[in-house]
């Protein structure tokens, strides 16, 4: 029998460097040097064309494949890569610019073989790595769709034949649901895939294009460069962007769909929305209501049921465990609520669970008066909207007080929520905090609140109408304290991420941790807005650093540091000036630019004073890497200073940072034995975290 042999990972070397593509190192004389992802894979695609022209786009899409960045960017890492050079092997010519065009490998490159250094004749260049398998990235769904199969032939024939198609009609009419439902139904269509961009937890349009380049897996790190970039690196991929909520951000969403548009012509975008996008080439689809019986239409069971509203009523009412069957004697009461209701999913929904405590016919008779309530509304409102909000109005003045109160508060949250969490911003003197649970699972059961439990620990949630209706109902003092306790809430869970940060493998921090996105940006958006509270918005941007970082979120975290800064005044607590120093460089700030290396000291000095040795230890390794390529004396310096700080809290993710500078300093003083040596301390320490190592 015969076995296949798996080919040797490339590895290349060039005057005293080996460049190993298995293992992706780079050493010199023998020792790694400590190089960024980004900077170690322009160095392959050069050298694996060593000779020849790179251009500069054609590095862009290699090394940041679908993402977004700013030509900036290259020349950063290109930078490095000459510094590295220059201080190993004592000025030699390894890459030449071509200007205005790209770069040039030009020393000699002899192809290694393996580990032993034998040598051959260089190979081939290897294509490229083949395109990712298509994704849908949908969320399941957790019950059947009723009522909606000639809807969704009906989008599907319309994505067929345009690129752009924008779903209308009211709150609640089921917009979202079916956008994700043609979605999956049509994802055999697309070889690139399916993704999906919620725009509703959004408070600023300056937001959106972060939101949908997230989505399309292509962080920007500039949104005005950005967009014409992610236009580039969409321009021959297949997929559909499903842009979901997009009526509070109108005008931004439709710049950005039309750019998208018109510069990649396999780009489709089904978009939802209250309204049309108001595009050229627009497909608008307005969702109806599900069908409904006639008032003047006798009904038994089987006519009943060939009503999509009459259906989706029944499903859930028996769903509720109270006994209710549809039957000939109730047919026409139930088709009469669904009339009532224009057959609106959501009001369905709503209106279903009342059965718990009222009759069919208290239900009939106490919707037919709340309905009445908004008659006299905005006339240039749509019926429907009107409608729904009747029937949200008469589900809250059901409530109790204590209900009532408990809703307006939890309408605070931007996502989901832990029980915990709920108790923090709900419960107050008003609210005995035994009674939280109680209050909670009499809302789930009235579909004011939804309950999440498949992912092990429940976690709740509201509708996005029910949540602007109640936001609207906000009576004053109670609100604005359920606003400071959720602010609070974010600003102490974004502190206990960063601590947790330093010793949790980094898929499980992520894990527990980026769910909470949309309610740091909502609580931030709440405390430097009007009436909020600037401090806590302090304390909150300077918490988040690890957060934006870890989930790629670079824009967003600049501008929140920004608008701290803007913030910032000589009255503000010494330690929260650190912690909003205390953003990391890298992807937000050049690792050598200095202005990040004087932040980064004066971080330093004010924890020194605080006593804080462990955040000044990561200040000053902050600034010793920085230093490194200025000059090497002050950076290691900086950095073995940081390590004495660093030592006494155990094995962290910036002692082992700080070992992986201190090599490169190491090695760029001649010491390639001490390298190795602090390359493999670094190299236990992530391994003993359970963080993946090259």
């Amino acid at each position: 029998m015969q076995h296949m042999q798996m080919a040797a990972p490339e590895q290349f070397e060039f005057g005293p460097f080996r460049l190993d593509l298995g293992r992706r190192e780079l050493l010199a004389h023998g020792a790694p040097v400590t190089l960024g992802q980004r900077a170690f894979d322009v160095l392959v695609a050069l050298v694996r064309r060593r000779g020849g022209l790179v251009t500069k786009d054609e590095l862009l899409a290699e090394v940041w494949p679908r993402l977004v960045v700013e030509e900036n960017n290259l020349q950063v890492q290109v930078s490095a890569l000459r510094k590295i050079f220059q201080a190993a092997d004592g000025g030699e010519r390894y890459l030449v610019t071509v200007p205005g065009r790209g770069y040039r490998f030009v020393a000699p490159v002899r192809h290694a073989d393996g580990p032993t250094g034998t040598h051959g004749e260089a190979r081939s260049v290897a294509a490229p790595p083949p395109r990712e398998r298509p994704r849908v990235d949908l969320p399941q769904s957790l019950s059947e769709l009723i009522g909606r199969e000639a809807d969704l032939e009906t989008v599907r024939s319309r994505l067929a034949a345009h690129r752009l198609v924008t779903l209308t009609g009211a709150g609640g009419v089921g917009k979202t649901r079916l956008a994700i439902e043609v979605g999956r139904a049509v994802a055999s269509r697309f070889a690139d895939g399916v993704c999906l961009a919620e725009l509703a937890p959004l408070g600023e349009k300056r937001l959106v294009f972060s939101v949908i380049a997230e989505a399309l897996r292509a962080n920007a790190a500039g949104a005005s460069a950005g967009l014409d970039r992610l236009a580039d690196a969409l321009e021959g991929r297949e997929l559909l962007l499903i842009l979901d909520n997009c009526e509070h951000v109108l005008v931004e969403a439709s710049r950005v769909v039309e750019t998208l548009l018109r510069a990649c012509p396999r780009l489709h975008v089904l978009a939802s929305s209250r309204e049309r996008l108001g595009i050229v080439g627009e497909s608008v689809y307005r969702v109806p209501s599900l069908p409904a019986p006639a008032s003047d239409l006798p009904l038994d069971v089987r006519a009943a049921r060939e009503f999509p509203a009459v259906r989706l009523f029944e499903e859930r009412a028996a769903a509720l465990g109270t006994g209710f069957a549809l039957t000939d004697a109730n047919a026409e009461m139930v088709g009469a609520i669904s009339r009532r209701l224009d057959g609106i999913p959501l009001a369905i929904e709503l209106a279903a669970p009342r059965l718990k405590v009222l009759s069919l016919t208290q239900l009939a008779e106490s919707l037919d008066d709340r309905l009445a309530l908004l008659t006299t509304g905005a006339r240039t409102a749509p019926p429907r909207h009107q409608t729904l909000q009747a029937l949200i109005d008469w589900s809250y003045q059901l409530l109790t007080t204590a209900e009532k109160l408990f809703v307006r508060r939890f309408a605070v949250f931007a996502g989901s929520a832990a029980l915990d969490g709920v108790k923090a911003v709900v419960a107050d003197g008003d609210i005995a905090p035994g009674e939280v649970l109680d209050l909670l699972a009499s809302l789930v059961e009235k579909s004011l609140i939804l309950a999440d439990t498949a992912g092990g620990e429940p976690r709740y949630r509201m509708l996005e109408s029910i949540r602007i209706f109640m936001r609207a109902q906000f009576t004053g003092e109670s609100e604005i304290g359920a606003r400071r306790r959720h602010a609070r809430l974010y600003a102490d869970r974004v502190a206990a991420a960063g601590a947790a940060w330093e010793t949790t493998p980094s898929a499980q921090w992520t894990a527990a941790y980026e769910r909470d996105v949309d309610d740091v940006r909502a609580a931030l958006a709440w405390a430097f807005g009007p009436g909020g509270d600037p401090a806590l918005g302090l304390e909150l941007a300077g918490g988040s650093h690890v957060l934006w970082s870890e989930l790629g979120l670079v824009l967003e975290h600049r501008h929140w540091i920004e608008e701290a800064l803007r913030r910032h005044t000589r009255t503000t607590p010494r330690d929260v000036t650190a912690r909003v120093l205390s953003w990391q460089a890298g992807e937000v700030r050049d690792m050598d630019d200095p202005a990040d290396r004087t932040e980064g000291l004066r971080a330093a000095k004010i924890y020194r004073q605080l006593g804080d040795r462990f955040a000044e230890g990561r200040m000053l390794l902050r600034a010793g890497e920085g230093q490194l390529l200025p000059d090497v004396a002050e950076g290691e310096r900086l950095l073995r200073k940081a390590r004495a700080l660093l030592i006494p809290a155990g094995a962290t993710k910036s002692l082992a940072r700080c070992l992986s500078a201190l090599a490169t300093a190491r090695l760029l003083a001649g010491d390639a034995a001490a390298a190795r040596k602090l390359h493999a301390e670094a190299v236990a320490i992530y391994r003993n975290i359970g963080d993946a190592v090259g």
